[in-house]
């Protein structure tokens, strides 16, 4: 396409700053994709790197999100990987798949008895052997902002709060 000043937006620091070369690339898994990204970046003549937090992203991180899911309906293999703290449990219940960093894995390992994953969803078994829903960032955002809105009713203490929260399913 003989572009040859480029300017990348992304809502991860971490990899913007891997990028610029502020940061080092320390997961071997990921090691690849930065190599290959890096040469990329050698054929341009400019190239401008900005971070833009998530929260001023949302338009773009709907669209990907959309295409995502329209790759996927199509039956090609999409792998995106975002920071949901709920991605290394699946990956050990589904597959059996440990992270790499061995304090992580040790983690995931201690605390997977509490967790199923049942219907594409992960669910986590409360003391009183309730299954509860494991929320993504964007749903408990969701969820708060309903409850704290008045939709529960008002403002109540943090012990009702949550009882409300789980009420509301």
């Amino acid at each position: 396409m003989k572009i040859a000043d480029l300017e990348i937006f992304g809502d991860s620091k971490l990899i913007i700053n891997q990028l610029s070369g502020d940061y080092e690339v320390k997961k071997d898994d990921l090691v690849p994709y930065f190599q290959y990204a890096s040469h990329l970046l050698k054929n341009l003549e400019g190239v401008t790197l900005e971070h833009v937090p998530r929260e001023e992203n949302r338009m773009a991180d709907a669209l990907a999100n959309l295409a995502t899911t329209l790759a996927w309906q199509e039956g090609e293999n999409v792998n995106v990987h975002d920071n949901d703290w709920r991605q290394p449990l699946i990956d050990y219940l589904q597959h059996g798949r440990l992270p790499n960093d061995r304090r992580h894995r040790a983690e995931i390992r201690r605390r997977a008895p509490r967790f199923i994953f049942f219907k594409d969803t992960l669910f986590r078994r409360s003391f009183e052997g309730v299954f509860l829903r494991c929320l993504g960032k964007e749903e408990s955002q969701q969820a708060m902002e309903e409850s704290h809105s008045g939709i529960c009713g008002a403002h109540q203490s943090g012990p009702k709060l949550h009882f409300r929260v789980k009420r509301m399913g």
